[in-house]
């Protein structure tokens, strides 16, 4: 179709607003070379209040032969103004696209969007008091460790530093408990770290779950979750002992497994002891049309040589 041109669904009704889709093929803009796009469009009320919203997109196969499981899936939050929009400029890699549609036998897929409005009264309506507000603790901790006030803590990465609260990195990991009462730092009024073997990027996106629980939302402005970037986060996850993240990581990564990706998602899983992820690999390589591929892939022989003399690469 071309960067910027898009397909849109029908228009649909969700917390008391309308709502439609839309899927850009081969990317909504220059910057997104390579990716197709999804963006959810406030359709209405025109003229308006705006809408506070978190949504979900992903995409669902159609084959009838297979449940419907999601292949893609990402979760952000937003306020909506009257006939915006906003999505994911970097929804799924064009050849992952091209390689799901390949695979299924009705040649289709459906591309979900679950969207809740979490509070916001019409214009002239009155506020419901009994509304539980939504919870503000990790968006309080998130403009924390943006702004950096009263951080005590420098962790260096890769020639970036960021500032961060020595009570908080305690209290969430033990590996950061452990490194911060270590006898050379623990009385300094500002300690400094130095994180090696870690890719700045990836340290923020941990930092951020340390803070917040969460990982940040997958925008414009953004790291885009590809599939590298999952394994080294699952990497850091279980380097700094975040089980939750590490678990985050392993489901994302089960979901995405495909030829080019499998062996290196089975030595990741292997070394860090992910069962689920382990699992799931094995099974990718025992379907009868995959397993001759993966066998002549580079890495292959390496991997069994591994398993053989007791090794994990």
């Amino acid at each position: 179709m071309g960067v910027g041109r898009y397909v849109s669904s029908t228009t649909f009704a969700a917390g008391g607003y309308n709502w439609c889709i839309l899927f850009y093929p081969d990317g909504s803009g220059v910057d997104c070379a390579g990716y197709a796009s999804a963006f959810l469009r406030f359709v209405g009320p025109a003229g308006g209040n705006a809408a506070r919203t978190e949504f979900t997109l992903d995409i669902m196969e159609n084959d009838p032969g297979k449940a419907r499981a999601p292949r893609v899936r990402a979760t952000t939050r937003h306020t909506f103004a009257p006939a915006s929009q906003s999505g994911l400029p970097r929804f799924i890699e064009k050849s992952r696209l091209r390689s799901l549609n390949s695979r299924l036998s009705n040649g289709y897929f459906t591309v979900r969007c679950v969207v809740t409005v979490i509070e916001e009264p019409r214009t002239g309506s009155k506020r419901n008091l009994s509304a539980v507000p939504p919870p503000e603790l990790p968006g309080d901790l998130e403009r924390a460790l943006k702004d950096g006030r009263g951080a005590d803590v420098k962790l260096g990465v890769g020639g970036r530093v960021f500032s961060a609260h020595r009570f908080i990195l305690a209290a969430r990991s033990p590996v950061f408990k452990a490194e911060l009462s270590h006898p050379t730092i623990a009385n300094k009024v500002t300690q400094h770290l130095e994180v090696v073997d870690m890719e700045p990027d990836i340290f923020e996106m941990l930092l951020h779950f340390v803070y917040t629980d969460s990982l940040p939302p997958c925008n414009v402005d953004q790291v885009y979750y590809g599939t590298v970037a999952m394994q080294y986060l699952l990497v850091a996850a279980d380097r700094y002992r975040l089980d939750r993240l590490k678990m985050i990581c392993e489901e994302k990564l089960c979901r995405r497994i495909d030829l080019k990706t499998v062996l290196s998602m089975l030595a990741v899983a292997d070394r860090h002891c992910c069962k689920r992820l382990k699992d799931a690999c094995k099974a990718f390589i025992s379907l009868p049309d995959v397993m001759g591929a993966v066998v002549m892939r580079d890495g292959f022989k390496d991997l069994t040589a591994a398993h053989c003399t007791g090794r994990v690469v």
